[in-house]
């Protein structure tokens, strides 16, 4: 009754980065856009790569129940 964890593939990280980045990004963007900040495209390219980044790293693994 243990936890199986195994490391994603290398594709899947970078895909998920990127996907979570650009969301992440257009969610602040909108915000900015309904608080009356002005568009910055280096401030949308640095949330989406820093925050891709993150969750690239942070969920690196997989973890599954062992079938026992």
């Amino acid at each position: 009754m243990g936890n199986n964890i195994e490391k994603l593939p290398l594709k899947k990280r970078i895909i998920s980065g990127i996907t979570s980045g650009l969301l992440y990004a257009l969610l602040m963007a909108g915000y900015d856009y309904f608080t009356d900040v002005p568009f910055s495209i280096l401030k949308f390219i640095l949330h989406s790569v820093f925050f891709g980044l993150v969750m690239s790293y942070a969920f690196r693994y997989k973890v599954t129940k062992n079938k026992e």
